[in-house]
């Protein structure tokens, strides 16, 4: 009976269909089974996928012990065993943790072959100043972190998918008795390739904790164009709940900025909305690495971002973006935009090129014997 290597994500964030597709299909195309165990909020995006997807109940809580009792009483046991036994287990990587869940699911892969490899994908191995997220946010980050130094211990390997990912790793989990490795957010392409005219200034993402994303400087230059008149057109794309956000913007500065909001935005409405951007504004506050700059220059869109390490060890400035000091000042801030559209032209090429060398999935390639505890430096 052929062994598979899993690609897991038992917590749902649409954009981990795409990082799994990223990591699972270079194995795929090595000639190994992979199947892709994924929570059942992922349905609308994976149901009619021709890949071996087996999706399990975990219920859409985002408390991990109401998702536990969920996972527990639906079913998804009995489901799961009887999913390793036709289909062993190889490899277990796991793209998004559900610490409470993801121990169980390595529990019973490894009664069906003890010998199974763990390998987990660390996002942020820790936060620093988890206060200035509030209380109840930092006790959440706290037990993240806690029940991810779990994980470290039941895994074989990790990946980290920046140098600062990896060194964070180092300081935080010196315990750690596997193999890491330092491997770009991998990006499965889904590029946009219409013929679009670049016009807007563009914020991606989750809108949540705005202070640390930076989205009151995105306003901020919002409120200055309309206020002053300006020419540029400005764009929110998220799957939050923009209406409370958006509460505190002046009508002027509403009338200028077009708001792309789905509770589920494909990957094809997310990237032809960068590919209209002249650029997509970055200017958090603090960031380990993210997932919205490959998106951006998967679809040859330059970055404005803050120089905070997460974005300066991909950014190349004036080539594939504008890199400003953190909390730039607003008229900084316009000059830079200004330099992107005189540049754009140059920029888009290199920046379709940078996701090409970093982030797409083909570079995975010379990491699947990695994955797979076949490396020589895996054993």
């Amino acid at each position: 009976m052929n062994e598979s290597c899993y690609i897991a994500s038992l917590k749902y964030s649409p954009v981990m269909w795409n990082h799994g597709r990223g990591l699972g299909e270079p194995v795929r195309s090595a000639g190994h089974s992979v199947r892709y165990l994924m929570a059942s909020g992922y349905d609308w995006l994976c149901a009619d996928s021709e890949l071996d997807v087996d999706r399990v109940e975990v219920g859409s809580d985002s408390n991990p012990l109401f998702s536990m009792l969920s996972f527990l009483t639906s079913g998804s046991l009995r489901k799961l065993r009887a999913l390793f036994r036709s289909h062993p287990p190889s490899v277990l990587l796991f793209v998004n943790f559900n610490p409470l869940i993801d121990r169980i699911v390595i529990r019973i892969a490894r009664q069906v072959n003890p010998q199974v490899r763990v390998v987990a994908l660390f996002h942020e191995p820790h936060t620093e100043d988890k206060f200035v997220y509030g209380w109840k946010r930092a006790i959440m980050l706290i037990l993240y972190e806690f029940l991810s130094q779990g994980m470290a211990r039941r895994s074989d390997a990790a990946i980290l998918p920046s140098g600062q990912a990896g060194s964070t790793f180092e300081r935080f989990y010196p315990g750690f008795k596997g193999d890491s490795r330092v491997i770009p957010l991998a990006y499965a392409d889904v590029g946009c390739d219409e013929e679009i005219k670049r016009s807007l200034v563009s914020f991606l993402g989750h809108i949540g904790n705005a202070h640390q994303k930076g989205l009151d400087l995105f306003f901020e230059m919002v409120e200055a164009n309309a206020a002053n008149s300006g020419t540029l057109v400005f764009q929110l794309v998220t799957g939050d709940p923009p209406e409370r956000i958006l509460d505190g913007l002046s009508e002027a500065a509403r009338s200028s900025l077009l708001v792309v909001h789905r509770d589920r935005l494909t990957d094809e409405v997310i990237c032809r909305a960068i590919r209209e951007s002249l650029v997509v504004v970055l200017l958090q506050r603090r960031v380990m690495q993210s997932g919205a700059l490959p998106m951006a220059f998967m679809n040859g869109t330059p970055v404005l971002v803050s120089r905070l390490e997460g974005f300066t060890q991909f950014v190349e400035e004036g080539r594939t973006g504008r890199i400003l000091p953190v909390e730039a000042p607003l008229e900084q801030r316009f000059a830079a935009i200004d330099q992107i559209r005189d540049d754009i032209e140059f920029m888009s090429p290199l920046c379709r090129e940078a996701y090409e060398e970093k982030f797409d999935s083909r570079c995975v390639t010379r990491h699947v014997p990695f994955l797979l505890g076949h490396d020589e430096d895996s054993s």
